[in-house]
């Protein structure tokens, strides 16, 4: 996490970003008061980072509390914390959240009456005091509701202290109480100095991951929070006497017209539409109406409506939905509706009572976020398609060129330095596609059991050609115990190839990379480090973010977008581990550990039958007919003198009608096709080959730039055998001839 305060070096600056790793704002705040903030930091000192309460629990009450708050900053900063960007409560030593737990977390319900009495009863049924629960566990749900309401309110809340000091003990309760004191002043400073700007990193989080940021800055919960505990009194005061329930139902109103965009009154069954004041948004219903669903609720929407209508009333508990309406001037628009029962003396439902408030404004710009970032990987896919057209004919030809060179070093020097130029820049197209798709959520792991040893050695093998290139020494230690996770093979040795790959190219030449593995816990640590140039101190927090770059290494030749890392970060996090960095500073070298969390021990099984080799044997390739075939004359023409050099009959064609005349003639055993061709695409072009006499026996290979999930779904439906992405490499090539051509077409002429 990059700091983005300005340069301070005062000791009580120092000691602020001691403890968070992060100079928050909040702390720089009331410059012309001085030593006031350093008061109230040593109220957060006492109250909040050295309170014996577990570090964990209190950055997550934190969070849930802060959803209270009608000033965002508070929950987006310790939302930031508790996922890493900073420390949990000043805590180095915590493990931080995931982005999924701080999600779930944001999405608590607020508790209703029926929540509420449930976790009450919970604490109060306890036999002695307990310690602070897990995070997630039940017991800190029910801790968390009854906190909430002594938070709001504490007026009032007899039994919500009672319950607290009988579930944890009396010190706790009190431990507990002055750290929602702190909360509450923390609150109060934010909502008197509403200018407080949020910090990069935190911005940053929000960019990245735009679910949470909608959790985090929606603050219409904290107006239903303050409605809903008045509620909960209101509901207190029916059961305890007949005789308040208009002056209840009355406060109850008030409170709801101050925080809602339309009320309405329901029938004890939902059938009958009391009354609905819609203040423009819906056209108000003044007598009773049972047509209130075919009036306000889109028939598309009524099962969903329905469904929700019938299980409060089977629970007599709140109903809540988000759905959509007909509004008054015939469009449709969305609304967070809640209702809740209005009980007798007998405990019988009378009427339902119930607000809503207007989403449309924000589902029309969550719509625009979706459509936004739906051309943005339109343009990353096309722009992936345009690159990789003209990088396939320039591997191509130095492939042929390596194939045919003369044994001249200098010469042969010259197309391994172009080689590596290339695949950096497929690299470079692959990365960012990558970081797009995760970052969006669209990229799914196949996790299967793996060896640790097995990742690395292919990682290895991956970085082999950068790290020789460089006249690096590969020292690996690896565990003496064999190591498994449940994970990508292929998105791990990503991961790990990345890493070699870095350490290669910011160390300088003929130095010295170890790879370690190591058991800690119920963990795997894999370590990789480097002689090499090193980072400094100031880089260190912001080395995993998006496009971040050291000042210092931008003038190095072989340096990239700045988009490795993160991606190394967001995929060992979707693995369920965590990466961190540590470096002595400029020159001193750099170690990178990743932790993954460790396979249960597996039963013992019967050996598995070797598998079949990926080397090019020794035997003479067959000889095969292969059609190329391309719009891209360059590309067409040099994957085919390319596979000539390798021994086969080649012919090329221009477009799919071609393609189909040709194959109709010569029978090939393999053809290479292109996607996006005139006249006939290569979908198109597939399955009429398919259609051939022979074509069932044709092994058909998609060679495209286009690498979308959707387009890898459309060749397998069209019949293809593999679907490749431009440039092709040649020990692919290889591969694909040895161990799939020769097997299937071993006995064709």
């Amino acid at each position: 996490m990059k700091d983005e305060t300005p340069s301070v070096a005062d000791p009580f600056s120092a000691e602020v970003r001691s403890r968070f790793g992060v100079l928050p704002n909040f702390f720089c705040t009331a410059a012309t008061a001085p030593g006031l903030i350093e008061e109230l930091w040593g109220f957060a000192k006492s109250a909040y980072l050295d309170s014996p309460l577990p570090s964990l629990f209190k950055e997550r009450l934190f969070v849930h509390l802060s959803r209270f708050c009608d000033i965002r900053y508070c929950i987006v900063r310790h939302v930031g914390f508790l996922v890493g960007e900073g420390r949990p409560a000043g805590d180095a030593s915590v493990r931080p959240e995931t982005i999924a737990q701080a999600i779930a977390l944001l999405s608590r319900p607020v508790p209703d009456a029926t929540r509420l009495d449930d976790s009450l009863v919970l604490l109060e049924r306890l036999t002695s005091p307990v310690g602070i629960p897990e995070p997630e566990a039940e017991l800190e749900g029910a801790l968390f509701d009854v906190l909430t309401i002594l938070f709001i309110r504490p007026r009032g809340a007899d039994r919500a202290r009672y319950a607290i000091a009988h579930a944890v003990g009396e010190s706790t309760f009190e431990i507990l109480t002055a750290f929602l004191a702190f909360v509450r002043t923390a609150h109060y400073w934010t909502q008197t100095h509403p200018t407080l700007g949020y910090e990069k990193d935190v911005l940053a989080l929000m960019r990245n991951h735009p679910e949470l940021a909608s959790l985090m800055l929606d603050s219409s919960e904290a107006d239903w929070a303050h409605s809903g505990q008045a509620l909960r009194r209101a509901l207190d005061d029916l059961r305890s006497t007949t005789g308040a329930l208009r002056s209840s139902e009355e406060r109850f109103r008030a409170l709801m017209m101050a925080t809602s965009d339309m009320l309405y009154r329901m029938s004890p069954d939902w059938a009958q539409m009391q009354a609905l004041d819609g203040k423009g948004f819906l056209a108000d219903t003044t007598v009773p109406d049972r047509n209130w669903r075919q009036r306000y609720i889109p028939e598309d929407e009524q099962p969903t409506v329905n469904a929700a209508i019938r299980s409060a009333v089977a629970t007599k508990g709140m109903f809540e939905l988000q759905h959509r309406v007909l509004r008054s001037d015939g469009t449709l628009g969305w609304l967070l509706s809640r209702a809740v029962p209005i009980l007798n003396e007998n405990d019988e439902v009378i009427e339902w009572f119930g607000a809503a408030i207007d989403l449309t404004a924000r589902k029309n710009a969550e719509d625009a976020l979706r459509d936004a970032d739906r051309r943005k990987d339109e343009f990353l896919a096309t722009l992936a398609h345009e690159l990789r057209n003209p990088l396939a004919p320039l591997r191509n030809g130095l492939q042929i060129a390596r194939l045919t060179s003369p044994a001249d070093a200098p010469f042969r020097r010259t197309i391994e330095m172009m080689d590596r130029q290339v695949n950096m820049l497929v690299h470079l197209v692959d990365d960012l596609l990558d970081v797009s798709r995760i970052t969006t959520g669209k990229i799914q792991l196949r996790r299967e059991r793996v060896t640790l040893r097995e990742v690395l050695a292919a990682s290895a093998e991956a970085s082999r050609t950068a790290i020789d290139a460089h006249g690096h020494r590969l020292v690996i230690n690896p565990c003496e115990e064999e190591l498994s996770v449940e994970g990508d093979f292929d998105r791990l040795t990503q991961v790990f190839s990345n890493l070699l790959s870095n350490a290669a190219k910011y160390t300088e030449q003929g130095g010295i990379i170890e790879l370690r593995v190591a058991r800690e816990g119920a963990e795997g640590v894999i370590s990789v480090a480097d002689t090499g140039i090193g980072i400094p101190a100031a880089d260190l927090s912001s080395i995993f973010e998006m496009f971040s770059q050291v000042r210092s290494h931008q003038g190095r030749a072989d340096g990239g977008l700045g988009i490795g890392l993160s991606l190394v970060r967001k995929l060992i996090q979707m693995h369920g581990g965590s990466v961190q960095v540590a470096s002595a500073g400029e020159g001193r070298g750099s170690t990178f550990s990743v932790r993954l969390p460790l396979a249960k021990p597996a039963a013992a099984t019967s050996p598995e039958p070797a598998a079949i080799s990926a080397e090019i044997p020794a035997s003479p390739r067959p000889r095969r007919r292969i059609l190329v075939v391309d719009d891209n004359e360059d590309a067409a023409n040099s994957l085919a003198i390319l596979l000539k050099q390798l021994g086969h009959e080649v012919m090329t064609a221009s477009d799919g009608q071609e393609c189909v005349t040709k194959a109709a003639t010569l029978s090939p055993h393999v053809v290479f096709l292109d996607l996006g061709m005139p006249k006939m695409d290569g979908i198109e072009a597939a399955k009429r080959l398919r259609a051939l006499p022979d074509g069932a026996q044709t092994i058909l290979i998609a060679l495209t730039g286009w690498g979308q999930e959707h387009n890898l779904e459309q060749t397998r439906a069209a019949g293809f055998d593999h679907h490749l992405l431009k440039p092709i490499e040649l020990n692919l090539l290889e591969q694909l001839f040895s161990a799939r051509i020769a097997r299937a077409r071993a006995s064709s002429p």
